[in-house]
């Protein structure tokens, strides 16, 4: 019987990102998407799934309120749940744990790391059988170049033990951008009359570099533009009007069609205002 796995997250380019790695790993699953916990809810009521992936943040019934409703229901109840969030602190997995969460995964992730969630939450579910921990690991999609910051993947249980290890794994791992710590969260890169949503791979006092869906309008090497950053997975939710420049611009994937980009952006260092917004907003990030 074909898997069926819900995918609940209100970016698009999460659920496109996640969809590439399940459809070129998990060929034969099928992919039901909702880009909120409400949408889930309906969907839940009309079909059986055997796998949930839901965002936390989320307009109106958010991802803790979902997964509350999933496990009061006796029909749903059983189905794993793996939680995919920017919200990667204490209290946050200790929270999720407590409302019987199957398993957590902090954003930013590498395809290996969402791979070896999905498959042990299937494995454990009886929807799939064991396979060597190596053919798991090199199931990413850009798994040598770790788009998203990737750590190692530890042991995961579905204890409060196991999960927080999980989540705070690699936190000095080596930083992408001078000086910068690894970031959860999301930005919006404005240019012209045009804006580009990215997430934050890493940051710094003067630099930051995220990573960014490929499109038909995109900035180029030394495009002055505006930043706006959240910590969280809300685009544009917390810091607005930086100034920067484009400092630097790859493809993510060896091919011309390359589908995601990596950017460098530096940050107007002169302009005391930025300075002091973006010790701000990496304090206010860490302690997230």
């Amino acid at each position: 019987m074909k898997l069926r796995i819900l995918l609940v997250d209100d970016a698009t380019f999460i659920r496109d990102l996640i969809k590439r790695t399940l459809r070129k790993f998990l060929p034969a699953c099928e992919i039901v998407e909702a880009s909120d916990g409400r949408k889930a809810q309906a969907i839940l009521n009309k079909q059986s799934v055997d796998l949930i992936l839901s965002d936390w943040e989320m307009p109106g019934l958010n991802g803790e309120e979902l997964l509350i409703w999933v496990r009061a229901e006796e029909k749903l109840a059983t189905i794993p749940f793996i939680m995919v969030s920017s919200l990667g602190g204490k209290t946050h997995i200790l929270r999720a744990v407590e409302l019987g969460v199957s398993d957590y995964l902090g954003k930013p992730f590498t395809s290996e790391e969402l791979m070896q969630k999905v498959h042990k939450a299937l494995v454990r579910a009886g929807h799939m059988k064991p396979m060597q921990q190596n053919n798991v690991q090199n199931a990413g999609v850009f798994s040598s170049l770790e788009i998203f910051s990737g750590r190692g993947e530890s042991s995961v249980s579905g204890s409060a033990e196991a999960l927080l290890s999980s989540g705070s794994a690699g936190q000095n791992d080596a930083k992408p951008a001078k000086e910068a710590s690894r970031m959860k969260g999301t930005g919006l890169i404005r240019f012209g009359d045009q804006q580009l949503k990215c997430m934050i791979k890493g940051i710094g006092n003067d630099e930051m570099s995220v990573i960014a869906r490929r499109t038909p309008q995109l900035p180029t090497v030394f495009d002055r533009i505006q930043m706006d950053l959240s910590a969280g997975n809300d685009v544009g939710g917390l810091l607005s009007g930086l100034g920067a420049y484009v400092h630097s611009m790859a493809a993510v994937e060896k091919k011309p069609d390359a589908e995601f980009l990596t950017l460098l952006i530096r940050f107007d260092i002169t302009d005391t205002h930025t300075q002091e917004q973006l010790s701000l907003f990496m304090a206010a990030s860490q302690e997230a």
